[in-house]
């Protein structure tokens, strides 16, 4: 394909103030053959205003509004459903891409056709201000098994989350389950397809204190037990048992007493110390770093846990 169309799909709800640089940059990419999705689970703040005036004076762009909120998991899952491309990827409401970003993640993905995602690294910003760097996954193995593992295993952020894959991957990784994880359980199922690559040369900036920075909010942005929120870990090693050991179809191909033996051993994984003690401690040093004076605190958290081989990522 000498110019491929790749599909950009945003989910919304309710940031209208932020949308607009998500929009802007999308639109302003390199790599020119695109089409923008915008998923609005029924905005009550000017999203679909700006969304509408957007379609109108970009044919790229296409608006889709949902008629009550049915909560993001659905929102994504429309998204999936809605593109058109021969690749695509997900670009959160509040964050951003560099103007390369589509061209150089597709020049990587075309150039090495072993790879089935490629994502560029992650910038973490609050308030304008550059904290940190997300974690450059390569997940290069031969083995899907391998691949699968150590993504499990090192995953503390989610980049692979928004890289760009062929729609086909993406659709064999879907539906997002609406669980604690639900990013983790996707981005395991694209790296069963094949290897996973970081680019340095452009990058997404993703701003802190998201929804997933904090378990309480994400448990009850999607609707879940409050409880699962204390132990998020087991939730989801929980999850990957489910997943990769029966419910997701991209791993289908595995024989079964493998794909058993994959099923706990990633269950397991996901347990690790490493991720719990980062999940467990990052959202308060996250949310002091959003203030001047708790800047070098944040920063310095961030040095410790680098250097103990723990929490090397930013949540979004």
């Amino acid at each position: 394909m000498a110019d491929p169309t790749v599909s950009v799909g945003i989910p919304t709800f309710n940031r209208a103030g932020k949308l607009a640089r998500a929009v802007e940059s999308v639109l302003a990419q390199s790599h020119r053959n695109l089409e923008l999705v915008i998923s609005d689970n029924a905005s009550a703040d000017g999203t679909r205003q700006l969304c509408e005036a957007y379609a109108r004076a970009d044919g790229r762009v296409r608006y889709l509004r949902a008629p009550f909120n049915r909560g993001p998991t659905a929102n994504f899952n429309t998204l999936f459903g809605q593109f058109t491309g021969d690749y695509a990827m997900l670009l959160s409401d509040d964050d951003w891409l560099d103007p390369r970003y589509v061209e150089e993640c597709l020049a990587e993905l075309l150039r090495r056709p072993e790879l089935v995602l490629v994502c560029g690294r992650a910038s973490y910003l609050s308030d304008g201000e550059v904290l940190g760097r997300g974690v450059p996954m390569q997940l290069l193995e031969d083995s899907p098994r391998a691949r699968v593992l150590r993504y499990l295993r090192e995953v503390d952020e989610n980049g692979v989350f928004y890289g760009l894959m062929a729609r086909e991957v993406l659709l064999r990784a879907a539906p997002l389950r609406n669980v604690i994880g639900n990013d983790w359980l996707l981005a395991a199922a694209v790296a069963v397809q094949g290897k996973v690559a970081t680019i340095e040369t452009a990058a997404i900036n993703r701003e802190l204190g998201g929804t997933s920075s904090d378990f309480r909010r994400l448990a009850a942005t999607l609707g879940l037990p409050r409880w699962q929120a204390w132990v998020p870990h087991l939730v989801i090693a929980w999850q990957v048992l489910r997943d990769v050991g029966g419910r997701a179809e991209a791993f289908g191909e595995l024989p079964a007493a493998e794909r058993a033996r994959l099923a706990g051993a990633g269950a397991w994984a996901v347990i690790s110390w490493r991720s719990l003690a980062w999940h467990m401690t990052m959202p308060a040093f996250a949310a002091a770093g959003r203030h001047r004076l708790g800047r070098p605190l944040w920063l310095a958290y961030g040095r410790l846990t680098r250097s103990l081989g723990a929490g090397r990522g930013r949540p979004g």
